[in-house]
């Protein structure tokens, strides 16, 4: 069996983090997992579920990461590919599957638009020691194309894909309910979705926060209510608990909050941006970014037409059924397989 050593920064709770979770629950390559940093560790005990085994790294952020490239190089000659995830994965990864002589997969997450231009270097610089250069949607890789200047011959497009099994409970219940997930950063603009909420309603945030509990806020015409809730392991619960899933992203690469929302059947408000409108497509109401307005003006509207909800719902289940996990997990063991041929993939 083909032996995979996933590098990633550590095991918070982002797309990133989720998506390796659910390759190594799929099994159908042995697969590891390595921490660059220790902190933080939201899914670590969903890994323990899971059986993953996990080498947790003890860099400290801001650092040499030379000791990270030593411990990685050490792993790596126990695997047959190395498989690197997000700017540290990436960037202390590859030069250790390099030393190691493996063959190196890298997954870009994101579109980055908050990067340095030192960073855009560095990953530009790296990015032919990959042999395979994966992007979560085409949106993705024509950013990195047009705007990092990244021109790999051997990029291809892997769009994420969920356990669909998971997300399958409806929602009950009056609809006055939100939900947003993602960690509290510039990028998932949650400071424009409490700026648009219709009064009356509640919006829960599951993600990473500085921000803790229940807070009223004035909107126009009354006050709104937001929960804070932090880091949550029972998202389908909460989905299932929910009306409208709203995703106010200035950018993603792909959108896997989206996604668990139309497997859900949760009707998805969303903006207008990169790879969450090529996700969603006419399965979901798309906005202009950055505008709380015309955010608002959707919520209130959805929530006053239940026929409408209903029909998203439907339309989301179905959209979201080209997305499964499976079948990413297979095209991922298709593209090891033809970097390590001797071994059996499967």
């Amino acid at each position: 069996m083909i032996r995979v050593l996933h590098v990633l920064c550590d095991l918070s709770g982002g797309g990133a983090e989720r998506l390796v979770l659910g390759l190594c629950r799929e099994g159908l390559v042995h697969q590891e997992v390595a921490t660059v940093h220790a902190q933080p560790d939201d899914l670590a005990e969903d890994y323990r579920r899971a059986g993953v085994r996990v080498h947790r790294g003890a860099r400290a952020r801001g650092t040499s990461g030379f000791a990270a490239i030593l411990e990685l190089t050490r792993l790596a000659h126990g695997f047959d590919i190395v498989h690197t995830h997000l700017f540290a994965g990436d960037t202390w990864g590859r030069p250790a599957a390099r030393i190691a002589r493996k063959p190196v997969v890298t997954t870009e997450h994101n579109l980055n638009r908050d990067e340095n231009a030192t960073r855009t270097w560095i990953k530009r610089g790296m990015a032919s020691s990959s042999d395979r250069l994966v992007y979560v949607s085409e949106a993705a890789r024509r950013y990195a194309e047009a705007h990092e200047h990244i021109h790999h011959p051997h990029a291809v497009v892997i769009p994420n894909g969920i356990d669909l099994a998971r997300f399958s409970r409806p929602s009950t219940g009056p609809a006055t309910r939100l939900l947003a997930i993602g960690r509290d950063v510039p990028q998932k603009g949650f400071d424009v979705l409490v700026r648009a909420l219709p009064a009356g309603t509640h919006l829960r945030i599951a993600g990473r926060s500085t921000h803790r509990g229940v807070r009223t806020v004035a909107v126009p015409g009354g006050t709104a209510t937001v929960d804070w809730l932090g880091p949550r392991d029972d998202i389908p619960d909460l989905l299932a608990d929910s009306d409208i899933l709203v995703v106010p992203s200035r950018w993603e690469g792909f959108g896997l909050a989206a996604l668990e929302g139309m497997t859900a059947g949760v009707p998805v408000v969303a903006s207008n941006v990169d790879g969450l409108a090529e996700l969603i497509g006419d399965a979901g109401v798309l906005v202009p970014k950055d505008d709380p307005d015309a955010l608002r003006d959707a919520l209130v509207r959805l929530l006053a037409d239940a026929p409408e909800r209903a029909r998203l719902a439907d339309a989301g289940r179905a959209r979201a059924a080209l997305f499964s996990l499976a079948a990413c997990a297979r095209r991922y063991a298709a593209l090891y397989a033809e970097l390590a041929p001797t071994a059996t993939p499967w």
